[in-house]
């Protein structure tokens, strides 16, 4: 199996396993797709955060949308202008970081009244005038593979309940502030029905705010994970976008900026997990039907999705005289019984895969997103190299975390 034209059995000998590999092809491929629709189409980065991929975004004129203070500074590192970045904040706004955005001239979206309000507070004590600050909204309903992934609705935390845009207004005449930005979010996994539903619901909340310049209409874009079903066509989407600012426009008689922010629809496809088969084992169930485990050095501390929302991603295995297809659990060394790669709502479920060896290569794909940023040292397992592939060539953009570099932040 190659990754562009690299052996994923030379990236192997050449890194060690695991490790995370990204495709710039498929990248470049998803960023075309993407860009034509919409004005302006930020990154949402916490999707992944490589230097590298944030290189490629700028790039290619994409911008960015940061989900904390930290996340803006890596993006200025990264060589984004101010400009470039929106901060976007759900459930807490410190007096700092309010203070810094404001001094940095970080173009702000709250999530909450709390932190419309602290945003004033420090806008205030800071003696400035007139802002400008976008709202994030939540439309009443929401989306996702996962209910841990819905982003909208009565049982999310995130945005400031449709109902509550009068308290928005009260909170900027106390503190001198405008709504320049409106923007809602309902996480991954909705139709372009659900789509068009709730960027329509958007435009009505942003007819409430005369002084309104940018409507930000999220991410949430399908990626299909399945390698057997097509993926969603998202350009569909363009002429909806287009069709709710002429609405607004036409409404306001002023020309308005259009965003959106997709994340897993950029990342997902390009990034593959390549490990190893160390083990076989098995057991019975109730029944006395046998279950097949294969045993890897992939752990939920490398990928979490997995075992956080019963997430499928489709697996490969390389080695010389695989074995015939069978019903194979695919598992890693984690000590809970839950380190599963191969589950959907959280029980094991075998997967047909030709069976493999001790020293054979595993390769878990659509790993690009949320894979490397959400891992960790659980067990002390290091924080893994990441390496990017473009055409023949193959190169590390993060080296492979140490026992020391894990022990050097401890102190006492």
């Amino acid at each position: 199996m190659k990754i562009e034209q690299v052996d994923v059995r030379d990236i192997a000998r050449e890194y060690g396993t695991p490790v995370y590999v990204y495709s710039l092809d498929i990248l470049r491929k998803f960023i075309a797709e993407l860009k034509p629709l919409a004005p302006v189409v930020r990154y949402a980065m916490k999707a992944c955060s490589n230097a590298r991929v944030l290189k490629e975004m700028l790039a290619q004129g994409i911008k960015i949308d940061a989900v904390s203070v930290l996340e803006v500074q890596r993006a200025l590192r990264a060589g984004f202008a101010v400009s470039d970045i929106c901060f976007t904040s759900d459930v807490f706004f410190h007096a700092e970081e309010a203070e810094y955005c404001l001094n940095q001239d970080i173009y702000t979206n709250c999530g909450t009244l709390g932190m419309l309000e602290e945003y004033g507070q420090t806008l205030q004590r800071l003696g400035r005038g007139r802002k400008g600050v976008s709202i994030r909204i939540n439309p009443g309903e929401g989306a996702g593979h996962s209910k841990k992934t819905n982003t909208g609705g009565p049982y999310s935390k995130h945005g400031i309940w449709h109902e509550n845009l009068d308290d928005v207004r009260k909170i900027c005449d106390q503190y001198g502030m405008k709504i320049t930005g409106v923007h809602t979010h309902i996480g991954s996994g909705g139709d372009m029905e659900h789509l068009k539903r709730i960027t329509g619901k958007l435009v009505e909340y942003a007819k409430e705010f005369p002084d309104v310049e940018i409507v930000n209409f999220g991410g949430g874009l399908p990626y299909q994970y399945r390698t057997d079903l097509p993926q969603a066509d998202v350009s569909e989407y363009q002429p909806i976008l287009a069709e709710r600012m002429k609405v607004l426009e036409e409404h306001f008689g002023r020309s308005l900026t259009c965003e959106i922010e997709p994340g897993r629809r950029f990342l997902a496809g390009c990034g593959y997990l390549v490990g190893e088969v160390r083990a076989l084992n098995h057991t019975f169930d109730e029944s006395g039907k046998r279950l097949d485990y294969v045993l890897t050095n992939i752990g939920f501390c490398h990928l979490l999705r997995p075992m956080a929302y019963g997430s499928y991603h489709p697996i490969w295995l390389v080695g010389d005289d695989l074995g015939d297809e069978q019903d194979l659990i695919i598992a890693g060394p984690v000590c809970e019984s839950g380190d599963v790669l191969t589950q959907e709502n959280e029980e094991p479920l075998p997967r047909k895969l030709p069976l493999p060896k001790a020293g054979d290569i595993i390769v878990v794909g659509g790993a690009g997103a949320y894979g490397h940023v959400m891992s960790s040292n659980y067990n002390t397992q290091p924080l893994l190299p990441e390496v990017m592939v473009d055409g023949d060539q193959c190169y590390l953009t993060r080296r492979r975390q140490t026992l020391d570099d894990i022990l050097s932040e401890e102190c006492g």
